[in-house]
């Protein structure tokens, strides 16, 4: 079957991305609200942009019913935010943070996640994930003829669980177990991992 993307509305042509691009890691985005209070957000439009300077990139979608969603308007005020990546057993603790609440209602309590405390920047990262990426705003970048925003972040720390590092200070996936996004409300483990020399 040949599809052109002009022939699919906008919402097919999402649901045919997100199936074709997988498995997509999921970033548990934390940012600080107007009021101090903790923002936190799944995306699973994310991936790693740059090892040097190390920049990750996030694909954030229109927002329904206000300006933009709460995660950009709140790292592009302040001009920081950190990314958390869960792990397999936290699929209903993603799905829930997902939930649209309304300005400024802590999806942390919501989740009962606990927020943790950066070394560099005011935004929390989700003290129950294995890594978690403390970052700055690199460039916001809207996408033409789109209602879409590309945000690239630089990172500033990297928390790593000690247990779940090889000998050679890198993540082993195995111990680590990210969770990954495919299509629609479809998750996944990483299954086999394998090395080709």
């Amino acid at each position: 079957m040949i599809i052109a993307p002009e022939s699919l509305s906008r919402e097919r042509l999402y649901y045919l991305m997100s199936s074709c691009i997988v498995p997509r890691p999921i970033a548990w985005v934390g940012t600080l609200n107007e009021d101090g209070s903790h923002n936190l957000a799944p995306y699973s439009y994310f991936n790693a942009v740059s090892a040097s300077p190390p920049i990750i990139g996030i694909g954030i979608g229109r927002a329904h019913g206000k300006p933009e969603k709460d995660t950009l308007r709140n790292a592009r005020r302040t001009g920081e935010l950190t990314v958390s990546i869960p792990t397999l057993d936290q699929a209903n603790l993603v799905e829930a943070s997902g939930e649209d609440l309304p300005y400024a209602d802590d999806e942390f309590k919501h989740c009962q996640l606990t927020p943790g405390l950066g070394q560099v920047v005011s935004a929390p990262i989700v003290a129950e994930a294995k890594v978690s990426l403390e970052c700055i705003v690199y460039e916001i970048i809207p996408i033409k003829r789109s209602t879409n925003t590309l945000l690239l972040a630089e990172v500033k720390i990297f928390h790593i669980l000690d247990t779940i590092l090889d000998d050679e200070k890198c993540v082993d996936p195995r111990r680590f177990n990210p969770l990954v996004r495919m299509a629609s409300g479809q998750y996944a483990s990483i299954g086999e991992v394998f090395t080709i020399k």
